[in-house]
Formats: C-alpha cells, sequence, structure tokens
C-alpha cells in the first residue's frame, strides 16, 4: 500500500480553520485506517493480506485514521494486544457509514 506523506507545515494551512476535521489518506472509494492488534492476528493478515486465524468479528476494535494517533493510543506498540500495528484500506462508503453510527464521548483524548 502505498501511503503518501507530506510535511505539516506545508498542508495546516489547507485545514479548516475551526470545527471537527478528519485528517487522513483517502480518495473517493476508499480510507486508510490504522488498527493494532495482538501479533498472532497483526503477522497473520500482513502476511496473508486478510484477517484470519484468531481474527473474530465479535472482537471490539477502534480505527483511527491516523497513524501517529494510533501509536499513541496502543503506547507505541507496547499495551498488551495492542502490539502491531496495521494500515488497512476500506471502502469510504463503509467508513461513512461507520462514522454515521458513532457516539460523542464526554471526553477528550487529545490532551
Amino acid at each position: 500500500m502505498k501511503v503518501q506523506t507530506e510535511p505539516y507545515l506545508n498542508q495546516k494551512d489547507r485545514w479548516q480553520p475551526s470545527g471537527r476535521v478528519i485528517l487522513a489518506q483517502y480518495d473517493a472509494d476508499s480510507i486508510v485506517v490504522y488498527q493494532a492488534y495482538p501479533p498472532a492476528i497483526g503477522h497473520f493478515a500482513a502476511s496473508h493480506g486478510y484477517f484470519g486465524g484468531d481474527f473474530k468479528f465479535s472482537r471490539m476494535t477502534w480505527i483511527k485514521p491516523n497513524f501517529l494517533w494510533m501509536m499513541y493510543r496502543s503506547g507505541w506498540g507496547t499495551k498488551e494486544g495492542q502490539e502491531v500495528t496495521l494500515a488497512i484500506r476500506i471502502q469510504r462508503s463503509a467508513f461513512d457509514s461507520i462514522l454515521s453510527q458513532a457516539v460523542h464521548s464526554s471526553k477528550f483524548y487529545g490532551n
């Protein structure tokens, strides 16, 4: 998967000046999200190109559209069960559906 990067200072002036935004790699059809997994799940998916092995659809998971945010929340890959972070390209319509079902939290984790 080719992920494009751009220096922060080159992009920040294009960002919306206020409100809530999602910064992510995306195109008209897909968006890249990041998820942290235990090694058995993460290594299987990275090796095979799909989820299998110990992966279960009933497992609760967080997706993040920002790699560094995911790394921070997973303790930089040191939290138990979150040692392997994967970049996953999903359909934009699936992401939009997930986002439409989101529940706002009363706590902001950005500090």
